[in-house]
């Protein structure tokens, strides 16, 4: 069993003969000049009389290998550790230890040793931590109190439900004024209430969990998560009985000028019907005494949870907050407004929280493919006639003289043609999928999951559908401030064609949906071809036209076939993260490389600051950070590809720790850099580092991924431009340096002088009229113009 540390080159624990004896040996870095300390143990656990666990460590003479050379000084240490139970899923640990580091070390570096050795038990803390399994236990018990135990309630609290209800339960969804909201998912609004003119705001969302589940998430106001947030003062709940409580809150809001706000409020939750349950919160006076530090705010919130029908076998519940404020003080209404969205999003917090795509999407996923695996309808006239229409499009597009295009993901390629008699461009994208055909057109005809949304989706539904094959879809989207809102209205249908299916969707007019001023209709004409490559890989290819309607330029139009093509790119991706570890082979390992170096998102933004997300989002890469806590920080690391000296690491593949795991994602380019081909650069970087030789024995498709992310580093480097730029800037120094030499040569004889003057005004007057042009063109931005002009003055123009 081996383990490793930050800040430790190595620790190695060697069992003996039993479970309970073991060796240990570490190595403390130590500051410059010293040696490192090397500390060798042996462990015993046992229990004591009274039921405790004690772990006794005394020091050794074994001789150790850590896969690395070392010159460590060996030290003594000695330990006591005693565990005792504080409950099932709780124990309290005391460490003593006593050190020797050996030698003559000055008490101030064994002062910060001591409590890095000591913070151990923080790290043993975090390790075993289970904040968020202890906080769904007490959800958990507190939604089957609500669902299972009956609850008797006062005349003060049914009038205190009555009357937070009529206040703001009562008021319509029409009367709020829509506010932007940053999760699409929440609707928020807000409204002035009548007479005082305070703020009352509103937020809607779906959850993925029962009305119990919800209710207890919202009234857990102690939870671990909780009470972890830095801007918390005080918060505290004392509970009245199992329905209501009193909770204290004061909150730092961390304004210069801004007072922290206090609130002392009656919680109460009452099962209002079989498929409704209310939590209601009113602010209460002389529970506490007012602090002169704190400005006690007041504020009413009714929070709705009402049962929906399941989806995929998950439970749904709507929820609706409505919040009456009340900060206090003298606040400018318009700092409310704005701070109501981040007040809201809360609400965004709980969705997240239950959020259960995956499984949703999944369900019905597998539904469908039963559905088309068993298909056996015939086909009318009229719809051969659309497929068959449909279908011409493949070939009219390979007769067009197409063009290249650019797209999102190298594993996804795109082309845009025109037709002679037609305006609009034709696109046209193709993929490789790693999934059986019929799980592609499952998910692309499921065109009401949750994988689908988009922000920019206003209105989206199926109006009509005909059988299994054949449906009329409906969507609006909201465009541009300075263009009309967008909707299309078109006909789905679905055929299987050999080893594979023929999807093909055709504008039409219904007079349910008919096309208004307000909205600008789109035509949207496209063929989409799924064909069976392998056991495990899909091919699919889609031809598309885009007709956005309205006034707007062609060429604008035009421009946007390439984006829309990236729905293929996003097939792509969605079935690679769903890949398990197992599963994984070559094609895997090159598909995740390509997504680290194109994650999508916001263009321009760099590729590793996006590593994290790109882990988290693959099921499998998740998995292996969970087994190497420093998968993220090495592949930002390579990733990056910056153009460093990194020597190679020797330890093992069990001992790395995330600082030497980041060291050797620096060394891979200078491996590249130093081999004339990738495979080279890579298997040299990987000789060179014990711990990748090891990796790649044990999974195989990374050099696959590793080798894909060199690959295209290499290709987008800068090392050439580096180069000339660093050559460019050291010359125009060398020029300035030449230049007072020359200068200071002539000024010193008096027959030469002149010419020295003359120099001395040319240099002085290139650089004011460079400072002039910086002035001119930074004047508004000063910090800009001190760098630009510190620039200018020591002669690193090269570089800018």
């Amino acid at each position: 069993m081996i383990s490793s540390e930050e800040g430790n080159p190595a620790r190695l624990i060697q069992r003996r003969s039993c479970q309970h004896d073991q060796v240990v040996a570490t190595i403390i870095k130590m500051p410059f000049p010293l040696n490192n300390r090397e500390f060798v143990g042996r462990q015993v656990c046992a229990a004591d009389t009274n039921g405790d666990l004690l772990i006794t460590a005394v020091p050794v003479d074994d001789v150790i290998d850590y896969g690395m050379s070392t010159r460590a000084v060996r030290g003594v240490s000695r330990g006591i550790t005693r565990i005792t139970s504080s409950g099932e899923l709780q124990c309290k640990v005391t460490y003593i230890l006593y050190l020797d580091a050996s030698g003559v070390i000055p008490t101030s570096v064994i002062g910060k040793k001591i409590p890095q050795e000591l913070s151990g038990l923080s790290r043993l803390r975090d390790t075993f931590q289970r904040d968020d399994q202890i906080d769904k236990m007490e959800r958990d018990e507190l939604g089957r109190v609500m669902k299972d135990e009956q609850q008797v309630y006062s005349d003060d609290e049914d009038s205190l439900i009555q009357r937070v209800q009529d206040k703001l339960g009562a008021i319509k969804e029409e009367d709020f004024e829509e506010l932007e909201s940053p999760d699409h998912l929440v609707k928020m609004g807000k409204m002035h209430a009548e007479g005082d003119g305070r703020m009352i705001i509103r937020a809607s969302a779906t959850i993925d969990s029962s009305i119990e589940e919800c209710a207890a998430w919202d009234t857990h106001k102690m939870s671990r998560k909780n009470t972890k947030g830095p801007t918390n003062l005080v918060k505290t709940l004392v509970h009245d009985n199992g329905h209501s409580a009193v909770f204290h809150l004061v909150k730092d809001f961390r304004f210069p000028g801004f007072a922290p706000r206090e609130w002392v409020l009656r919680l109460l939750w009452k099962k209002l019907a079989a498929d409704t349950v209310a939590v209601c919160y009113e602010s209460i006076n002389g529970q506490n005494e007012a602090n002169n530090k704190y400005v006690r705010a007041s504020n009413s919130v009714y929070n709705e949870y009402k049962r929906l029908q399941p989806l995929g076998g998950v439970p749904q519940t709507r929820v609706t907050w409505t919040q009456r404020i009340e900060m206090g003080g003298s606040i400018p209404r318009q700092i409310v407004i704005a701070g109501a969205p981040k007040q809201l999003m809360h609400l965004s917090t709980m969705r997240k929280q239950f959020d259960k795509s995956l499984e949703i999407d999944g369900a019905t996923r597998a539904r469908n493919v039963r559905l088309i695996a068993d298909h056996m309808e015939q086909y009318s006239e009229e719809e051969n006639d659309l497929l068959e229409e449909g279908e011409k499009h493949f070939a009219d597009f390979k007769a067009m003289k197409a063009k290249r295009l650019t797209m999102a993901s190298p594993l996804t390629t795109g082309e845009i043609a025109f037709k002679k008699e037609d305006s609009h461009a034709w696109g046209r994208a193709t993929s490789t999928v790693r999934a059986s055909p019929e799980e592609v057109l499952a998910f692309v005809w499921d065109t009401m999951s949750r994988s689908a949304r988009r922000d920019d989706d206003l209105v989206k539904s199926v109006e009509e559908q005909v059988n299994e094959h054949n449906m009329l879809v409906y969507n609006k989207k909201r465009s541009h401030k300075i263009m009309a809102d967008r909707d299309f209205l078109g006909r789905g249908l679905w055929k299987k064609k050999g080893e594979g299916f023929v999807l093909v969707t055709s504008p039409e007019e219904s007079e349910a949906r008919p096309i208004t001023d307000s909205v600008v209709r789109v035509k949207y004409p496209s063929a989409t071809r799924i064909k069976r490559k392998s056991d495990t890989e899909t091919t699919l290819e889609v031809v598309l036209q885009i007709g956005f309607g309205g006034s707007l330029p062609i060429w604008l139009t035009n421009s946007y076939v390439g984006s829309r093509a990236y729905y293929v790119t996003e097939i792509q991706e969605y079935f690679q993260e769903l890949r398990k570890m197992e599963d994984y082979d070559a094609d895997d390992g090159k598909a995740v490389g390509v997504r680290l170096m194109h994650p999508g998102g916001e263009k321009g933004k760099k590729p590793w600051l996006k590593v994290r997300d790109v882990v988290e989002k693959h099921r499998s890469l998740t998995k292996l950070s969970l087994e190497y806590d420093w998968l993220v920080g090495f592949l930002e690391e390579v990733v990056r590809g910056r153009w460093v000296t990194s020597g190679s690491v020797s330890t093992k593949l069990e001992c790395l720790s995330e600082k030497e795991a980041r060291k050797i994602g620096r060394s891979l380019m200078p491996a590249l850099k130093q081999r004339k081909t990738v495979v080279a650069g890579l298997h040299q970087w990987k000789m060179q580092n014990r711990s990748m030789l090891e990796l790649f024995e044990r999974y195989d498709w990374v050099e696959s991924m590793l080798l894909e992310v060199a690959q295209e580093v290499m290709n987008t480097a800068p090392w050439g431009l580096m180069w000339r730029v660093c050559t460019g800037a050291s010359l125009s120094v060398l020029d300035i340096v030449t230049d007072v030499i020359v200068i200071v040569g002539y000024m010193g004889k008096e027959e030469t002088r002149g010419y020295g003057y003359s120099l001395l005004m040319m240099l002085v007057g290139s650089m004011v009229l460079q400072l002039l042009l910086v002035f001119v063109q930074h004047r508004k931005k000063p910090w800009a113009m001190a760098r630009e002009m510190l620039v200018v003055v020591t002669g690193l123009k090269a570089p800018w």
